[in-house]
């Protein structure tokens, strides 16, 4: 039997597309194989966001045609790169096929195709239809990520996911639904609500409907359910409702603001408000809550007075969990043409800088759990300990939890706080 490898880059959003091909490829009698040398087919899922996005895509693509001329594996290319430089992939002919973002349905016969000898390159913006219907093997176990839309329609300046997955696409609750339930029955303890803009879910019928299908996933019976990707101005009254009422809702919003500032805002074209007072509203609407957010520094026209009010105005917020990257000019979207790009130097001295104060802030939340007791769900078994997450921490961008004791993965215990890092918290089972 055929072997198949993937190698997955980038956010969840891909994650998901890359379990969704393994399922597909699976369901077709292909052996999924952990090991690229020994496989037959190898598939590079790339991520093109930002530029050291491209730049690892590309490179991992060299890397595996390096490879491919030791091991001789059929190589082929998807994912947001696939998308963003069709035309120079294309060229490299060492590639067995470039298969654009939404033709994944496709890749059984796309693979018999190239067993035939024929070279495959498919670029296509056609949205797959029935996403949610296309079989999955999780990789990520006990949590897993529903991705509820795909492309977006919020056009910032700076982004290239518009041009690169399209427009807003909104799927089909029932089918949401079902692949919830399916997940729920794999013994999935958390559910992760993942789109471009999560907050967007429906916006094509006039308004949000995330909190209406929210409400109907926490019906399935998952301890543990949490948004990610939420743009400021969708967070309503309903939605904050919602979190403060539902015991499965876990008390966290992860909401990127990318700026404070009203002119870095307009030039973004993100919403110009007073994130204090959405931020204070949010905080008393659900007493408790994470907040997790992230900012862009050195964007076009941040002068060195901006970028001090926004690092005031973290000082003044102190978020519970947060994220920072500089400012990267991408070649079609209206920022790349803007004046006063900042350098890169102070870009980066502006990043770090940032990085530093959150570090402080972090040390200081961290400390102030020291002996309280958090609920924490069991990922993985190290050899002297398990690792895990609170409800206060999403997979891989936030804070981990080591724990002692015993557990079993998937196991959500409650555990008592010993000693606090300014990223980490270590504790002991409470019996």
């Amino acid at each position: 039997m055929k072997k198949v490898s993937i190698i997955s880059l980038g956010c969840p959003k891909n994650t998901v597309d890359s379990e969704k091909i393994l399922g597909l490829l699976g369901d077709a009698g292909y052996v999924i194989s952990a090991v690229p040398e020994e496989s037959d087919f190898v598939i590079i899922n790339t991520c093109a966001f930002i530029q050291p996005a491209v730049y690892e895509s590309r490179k991992i693509i060299s890397d595996f045609i390096r490879r491919k001329r030791r091991n001789n594996f059929k190589l082929i290319v998807t994912g947001c790169l696939s998308s963003r430089d069709y035309d120079s992939l294309s060229t490299m002919k060492e590639i067995d096929a470039i298969i654009g973002l939404y033709r994944i349905s496709q890749l059984p016969k796309i693979f018999s195709d190239i067993v035939s000898g024929k070279r495959v390159c498919i670029k296509s913006h056609s949205y797959i239809k029935n996403y949610c219907a296309i079989p999955r093997l999780i990789s990520t176990a006990p949590y897993a990520y529903l991705k509820i839309t795909e492309g977006c329609d919020n056009h910032c300046s700076y982004c290239t996911i518009p041009l690169i997955r399209g427009p807003l696409v909104s799927f089909s609750e029932k089918e949401i639904l079902k692949e919830a339930e399916d997940l729920f029955l794999t013994g999935v303890k958390e559910i992760i609500i993942i789109g471009h803009d999560t907050t967007s879910y429906g916006k094509e019928k006039g308004r949000s409907y995330l909190p209406d299908l929210v409400k109907q996933i926490a019906k399935i019976g998952f301890p543990w359910i949490r948004l990610m990707y939420l743009h400021p101005s969708g967070i309503t009254d309903d939605l904050l409702e919602l979190i403060s009422e539902n015991k499965q809702v876990c008390k966290y919003l992860d909401v990127p603001l990318q700026h404070v500032h009203p002119l870095i805002l307009r030039k973004m074209n993100r919403p110009v408000v007073d994130y204090k007072k959405l931020i204070e509203k949010i905080r008393k609407s659900v007493p408790g809550i994470t907040l997790r957010t992230t900012f862009i520094v050195g964007f076009p026209g941040e002068t060195e007075g901006i970028f001090d009010e926004l690092i005031q105005f973290i000082k003044d917020i102190r978020f519970e969990r947060l994220g920072a990257f500089t400012y990267y000019p991408e070649r079609g979207t209206k920022a790349f043409l803007m004046d006063k790009q900042v350098p890169i130097s102070i870009k980066k001295n502006r990043l770090s800088m940032l990085l530093n104060v959150q570090k402080s802030i972090s040390k200081e939340i961290a400390n102030s759990f020291r002996d309280k007791i958090i609920e924490v769900i069991i990922e993985k078994k190290d050899r002297t300990h398990f690792s895990g997450r609170s409800q206060m921490d999403a997979p891989d961008i936030d804070w981990s939890v080591k724990v002692h004791g015993e557990a079993n993965i998937g196991n959500i215990v409650k555990v008592r706080i010993a000693r606090t890092l300014p990223y980490t918290l270590s504790g002991f089972i409470c019996n």
